[in-house]
């Protein structure tokens, strides 16, 4: 019976070389090694290296150091990832402060100001209200999906951060009035509003 149609699997190559090939592999590759030529140069480079293999008295690397080195790697890779983020940069496209009352949302019964930002499909929805001598903002982030995202608040007078709740809501802790950068990061999405004012 004629195992090997054309050239010996590499499998049955490794096992005759580990000398673990079975009584019937080991028949019809002897058959087949003599009238091939490549087979046989394969057989003999891999006894080679394993005959090295066996000789080989080197030492594992440090545990520390190979972690040292995937962690380096997997820096590599979420940095490149990180690449692909897509930044975008909202533009005001309402303000309740320059909107005729009647148009004003909830003007007539809260003294918070509302602003609305667009980015693409991305619309941020914005509340600022005072409180004594500090501000609060809050809002909503209008699109599909906002799971794991966060709000950031970064300005001189220092910074904040809320997370995007189910209904991709948030407010921020009070912060000093000034101008500030808000961001709005989900995901692969970065969405800023680079100069929001608070003062009275």
């Amino acid at each position: 019976m004629k195992l090997f149609s054309t050239h010996i699997p590499f499998e049955t190559l490794a096992d005759l070389a580990e000398g673990q090939a079975a009584k019937t592999e080991r028949e019809a590759a002897a058959g087949h090694l003599t009238t091939c030529s490549m087979c046989a140069a394969q057989l003999s480079k891999l006894e080679s290296v394993m005959a090295l293999m066996r000789t080989d008295e080197s030492e594992d690397a440090p545990r520390d150091l190979l972690s040292y080195v995937i962690n380096m790697f997997q820096q590599n890779r979420l940095e490149r990832e990180s690449s692909i983020l897509r930044r975008l940069v909202a533009t005001l496209t309402f303000d309740s402060m320059t909107t005729a009352p009647a148009f004003g949302v909830r003007s007539a019964q809260s003294e918070a100001r509302q602003l609305l930002y667009s980015a693409e499909e991305n619309d941020i929805d914005l509340r600022i209200t005072p409180r004594n001598d500090l501000w609060i903002v809050a809002g909503q982030v209008l699109r599909a999906d906002c799971v794991g995202g966060q709000v950031e608040l970064a300005g001189p007078t220092g910074s904040a951060v809320a997370p995007l709740n189910d209904l991709c809501e948030f407010t921020l802790p009070p912060v000093s009035a000034g101008k500030y950068s808000l961001r709005v990061k989900i995901a692969d999405l970065e969405v800023e509003v680079p100069e929001l004012e608070l003062k009275g």
